[in-house]
């Protein structure tokens, strides 16, 4: 069901139809960097992540069907400056030409302004940046300097695994206000974008009942195992689906199937893709909806991140949602939270706490709950940050060095 990654061929068990393809929230982040490179405000964009992140399906994608660009590809096959620049060359609609290096270049660089003339943008391609070979290398370095009136005569976008080559290079594209760089780390889908994908996936070859053959502790676990990098995603799919098919009695993949198909496929399981090791919230971070007239007697949400406060919120009236999107009552911009996590709501006997059916799920004082009367001093998960509920007539109290780690952590509570 589960198709060769990023591509979009029939699927094997609905032969009319074909895999959706989504993107990450790094994805969609790199795109708008993309497009400012194709339209000339960008002049090099260097793309970083691990394999199978989606780097090279990422630019083909969006590069295709440009008719205003001409893009040349390099790969790590052209070993020599020679094959490289006339590549280039051929790219661009010119034949194989014989001459010195120097010869190529100066050829390159007439042509090249030549397009700027017709108005037609041309964006290089190096994949695989750090298996280029070094005199390769040298050579784009030179292509990277060429100016038409003061302004680069190329886009570059350049993909790696390398952070380190990404630093060296750097320096030399991004030292002129006219020749700006950019450097974005693709990342791996969140939890929600995993379970996003996956259900997606199922219901474009006819799944009903997405939930029942992927649970959400399956999920949790598929994500654990594969870091939410989209090629992984695919093959423990694609194996927990074969083993499911083929042994009767699994009404669904669970974690046990998950769990045989990752080691089959030589994956690891890592808890700290649970959540976002590096997602720390800041004062900055947290949004509140404007306040109607206070009708209600008001309680407040301590949001601790790292140990530190960083948020006083008001609950002042009858009904707020805390989440990720923009549109809920209180919004915390961590991609380790849901875009619609919790409903705070005050009834006849105080504020009630109500999981809105979260991917992350909803945790109070250690353990979770689909909805749970508030007392004050709860202290309430929220991805990888904690927040502290102080009820009505209560006392704001610091938060604890020693308060317990967030349930997600560890391996014991993630199987619990």
């Amino acid at each position: 069901m589960f198709l060769e990654e990023y591509k979009l061929e029939s699927n094997p068990f609905a032969p009319g139809q074909v895999r959706p393809r989504l993107q990450s929230t790094a994805g969609r982040s790199a795109f708008v960097k993309l497009a400012r490179v194709v339209d000339g405000t960008l002049h090099c964009l260097f793309l970083s992540g691990r394999a199978g992140v989606g780097k090279s399906a990422f630019v083909e994608r969006q590069l295709r069907d440009r008719p205003e660009l001409a893009v040349s590809l390099i790969s790590p096959g052209i070993s020599t400056p020679t094959l490289f620049l006339n590549k280039v060359l051929r790219d661009l609609g010119l034949p194989t030409i014989e001459g010195t290096n120097s010869e190529l270049r100066n050829i390159l660089e007439v042509y090249l302004r030549h397009q700027i003339g017709k108005k037609i943008r041309v964006v290089l391609v190096a994949d695989s940046l750090e298996r280029l070979a070094e005199p390769v290398l040298a050579e784009l370095r030179d292509l990277m300097s060429l100016r038409f009136k003061k302004r680069p005569l190329l886009g570059f976008v350049l993909l790696t695994r390398s952070e380190e080559l990404v630093q060296e290079l750097l320096p030399a594209t991004g030292a002129s206000s006219l020749a700006p760089s950019a450097h974005e780390r693709l990342r791996g889908f969140t939890l929600d974008e995993t379970a996003e994908y996956i259900a997606t996936c199922l219901r474009s070859v006819g799944c009903e009942n997405v939930d029942a053959l992927f649970p959400e502790m399956s999920i949790r676990d598929i994500h654990a195992f594969t870091g939410g990098i989209v090629a992984d995603i695919n093959r423990v799919c694609y194996a927990a689906l074969n083993l499911c098919a083929g042994e009767p009695g699994h009404e669904g993949v669970d974690s046990a199937l998950v769990t045989r198909a990752a080691k089959s496929l030589n994956l690891r399981y890592d808890p700290a893709f649970w959540r976002d090791i590096d997602d720390a919230l800041s004062p900055e971070s947290i949004h509140q909806s404007d306040p109607a007239e206070l009708t209600v007697q008001a309680a407040q949400l301590l949001v601790t991140s790292r140990g530190q406060v960083v948020a006083e919120i008001k609950l002042n009236r009858p009904r707020m949602v805390l989440g990720r999107d923009q549109s809920c009552d209180i919004s915390l911009d961590s991609s380790y939270v849901s875009r619609y996590q919790n409903l705070f709501m005050e009834t006849t006997g105080g504020w009630l706490l109500i999981d809105l059916t979260s991917t992350n799920g909803c945790y109070v004082n250690g353990r979770r709950v689909a909805q749970h009367e508030l007392q004050d001093g709860d202290i309430i998960a929220v991805g990888n940050h904690q927040i502290s509920f102080v009820g009505p007539g209560g006392e704001r109290v610091e938060p604890a060095s020693e308060l317990a780690p967030q349930p997600t952590v560890t391996l014991a509570t993630i199987r619990s």
